[in-house]
């Protein structure tokens, strides 16, 4: 069983974010809704949804399920390409 490094761990605490944030911006764009629109869709607010999508704070699974459901995806769909 391969062990996990702390150097991968600190990589995937510096990708995920970003390419989490990334993965919402984008399906958030192609259904066209704006942050506030998707802040409205989830009871979020809009600088929380900006700053998920920069990167700067990690969501917990439950909130990344209610935006993938807002998204018309699963949490799956959304997180495939992280």
């Amino acid at each position: 069983m391969p062990n996990v490094s702390e150097e991968d761990i600190s990589k995937l605490k510096k990708s995920l974010p970003i390419n989490l944030g990334l993965a919402i911006k984008m399906a958030r764009k192609k259904n066209k809704l704006s942050q506030t629109e998707l802040a409205t869709l989830t009871l979020k607010d809009r600088q929380y949804i900006y700053k998920i999508e920069q990167g700067k704070v990690t969501p917990n699974i439950v909130t990344i399920g209610i935006i993938a459901k807002a998204l018309n995806l699963s949490i799956p769909e959304l997180l495939e390409n992280l």
